[in-house]
C-alpha cells in the first residue's frame, strides 16, 4: 500500500472513531492562511507537524504544546521541544516518518521550506496550513489562527495581548530617537542583506535604523562588499550562530564573521567601533521571541547613538 493510501485510511479510521463524541457541525473551523488558501477542518487539530522553528515556538505559545508530534531540526525552544520526534529539515522531509506520526495538521512555512519537499508532503492528503509573518505587527494575528486550529483560542489570544502589549512598549519607547543607516549582514560568502519586506527589517525601524538596502527588490538580495562601503552604515549588525540561549547585543568587533569590515576605516562603523552581534535564533524565527531581538537590536543603536 502507498504512504498516501496508508496515511488516508489511517485518517478515515481516526475519523470514525471521533464521530461518536464530535459534532462536525458544532466544531468546523475555517481559516484563511498566508499562501490565500482556506483550510477547512472539521474539528481542531490534535496531531500536529510544525516545519519550522518559528512555528513550534508559535504553536507552544498558543497553547499547542501537548498536540505537536513531529517537527524540523532546530526546533528547540521552549526546551519542552527538544522531546519531539524529528521529521526532517526545512529542504528535506522524511515522508514515511511524518506518515507514520498520523498527523491532522500540518503548519508549513510559507516561502521557507523547499516547494519540492512540500509538494510531496502534499501527495499524503494531510491537511497544510500555510505561515509566513511579514512584519511584527502580524504575529498577533498568527497566534490568533494557530490557537483557533488547536482549539486552544483563549491561551493564543492572551498570548497575542502580551505580545502586543510589549510591543507598543518598544515602539513607545524608541520612537523619536536619532536615525541611524543600518547594513545587516545576513551571510558573509556570499554577502547577503534583507530588504523592507522582511521582518528583520522592521525589527531595525521598530529602533529607529534605516535599512541601508531595504529598497532592493529581491527579500534577500546578494550584494557587493563595494555597495556597503557606498553606502556607508552608521552601524553594523548581523546575527550569532547557534546562539540559542544567547540574550542581548554584544561589540563584535573581533567576530571572524565581521572581521572583514575592519579594512575599511572610512566606514562610520568601523570608525566608530558601531559593529553588534545580536542572538541569531531571537531574530532570524519570527515568532514571539523577536521582540527579545528587537530589544537586543535597539540596545545596540542607542549605544551607537551615545558613542559607547
Amino acid at each position: 500500500m502507498s504512504l498516501a493510501n496508508l496515511y488516508r485510511c489511517t485518517l478515515l479510521s481516526l475519523a470514525l472513531c471521533g464521530a461518536a463524541c464530535v459534532s462536525a457541525a458544532d466544531s468546523r473551523i475555517s481559516l484563511r492562511d498566508d499562501s490565500g488558501q482556506v483550510l477547512t477542518l472539521a474539528q481542531p487539530a490534535r496531531r500536529v507537524i510544525s516545519l519550522a522553528p518559528s512555528l513550534t515556538e508559535m504553536l507552544y505559545e498558543a497553547g499547542g504544546g501537548d498536540r505537536l508530534v513531529g517537527a524540523v531540526e532546530y526546533s528547540d525552544y521552549p526546551p519542552a521541544a527538544l522531546k519531539i520526534e524529528r521529521i526532517g529539515n526545512n529542504q528535506r522531509l522524511d515522508l514515511e516518518r511524518i506518515a507514520a506520526l498520523k498527523p491532522d495538521l500540518v503548519l508549513v512555512w510559507f516561502h521557507g521550506n523547499a516547494l519540492r519537499e512540500v509538494e510531496k508532503l502534499r501527495t499524503l492528503g494531510i491537511p497544510m496550513f500555510y505561515l509566513e509573518p511579514h512584519h511584527i505587527a502580524d504575529i498577533p494575528g498568527t497566534l490568533l489562527r494557530i490557537g483557533q486550529l488547536l482549539g486552544s483560542e483563549a491561551q493564543a489570544q492572551q498570548a497575542a495581548e502580551r505580545f502586543r502589549q510589549r510591543h507598543d512598549k518598544l515602539r513607545a519607547t524608541y520612537a523619536g530617537r536619532k536615525p541611524l543607516r543600518v547594513f545587516y549582514q545576513i551571510a558573509e560568502k556570499p554577502l547577503m542583506t534583507i530588504n523592507d519586506q522582511q521582518i528583520i527589517s522592521d525589527v531595525i525601524g521598530l529602533c529607529g535604523g534605516i535599512n541601508v538596502f531595504g529598497k532592493e527588490p529581491m527579500l534577500v538580495p546578494q550584494i557587493s562588499t563595494e555597495s556597503v562601503v557606498s553606502a556607508n552604515p552608521d552601524v553594523i549588525v548581523s546575527a550569532s550562530m547557534g546562539s540559542s540561549g544567547e540574550q542581548g547585543a554584544r561589540r563584535a568587533m573581533n567576530e571572524p564573521r565581521m572581521e572583514n569590515w575592519l579594512q575599511f576605516g572610512s566606514l562610520n562603523a568601523v570608525r566608530n567601533r558601531q559593529l553588534w552581534m545580536v542572538p541569531g535564533d531571537q531574530i532570524s524565527r519570527h515568532g514571539p521571541r523577536i521582540l527579545d531581538a528587537a530589544q537586543a537590536m535597539c540596545t545596540a543603536l542607542d549605544a551607537a547613538r551615545q558613542g559607547k
